[in-house]
């Protein structure tokens, strides 16, 4: 099954809310990847990071029949995420694909490069005051 996954900054719930697999082009910093389920894989993400148990996710665009969501990014892994290190990205990418493969799997090849580039999103986010969202698509 193809997952299509985008994280990207947004001033608001609002403006989050239109963004997704056909407004692709909405101008928000945003970085893209594919084939994981991005609501688990922040929910370990947070918990590797912060090193306690994960947050609720918060649905912006609840998850329908079709197969679509929209969520915010919880604010305690923005932080953790923004000040992380790439060294603790990488070491934190490897535990991802541990734990992962327990579940759905985690895309092992991509996992850095997923890791930085959310990391990136998150500081964008502290720097604009904005709002780190994730929508996807799984039909």
């Amino acid at each position: 099954m193809l997952r299509v996954v985008e994280f990207f900054v947004a001033p608001d719930d609002g403006a989050a809310a239109v963004v997704g697999p056909k407004r692709r082009g909405h101008g928000f910093p945003a970085f893209e990847c594919a084939d994981f389920f991005p609501d688990d894989a922040v929910e370990d993400w947070e918990v590797l990071l912060v090193r306690g148990a994960a947050s609720d996710l918060r649905a912006v665009v609840p998850m329908k029949n079709d197969g679509f969501m929209v969520f915010e990014v919880p604010g305690r892994l923005c932080s953790a995420l923004a000040a992380a290190s790439r060294g603790r990205l990488v070491e934190v990418a490897a535990q991802w694909v541990e734990l992962a493969e327990a579940k759905d799997g985690a895309p092992a090849e991509m996992a850095v490069e997923i890791l930085t580039g959310v990391a990136d999103l998150a500081r964008r986010a502290g720097d604009l005051g904005h709002s780190l969202y994730c929508w996807y698509f799984a039909p």
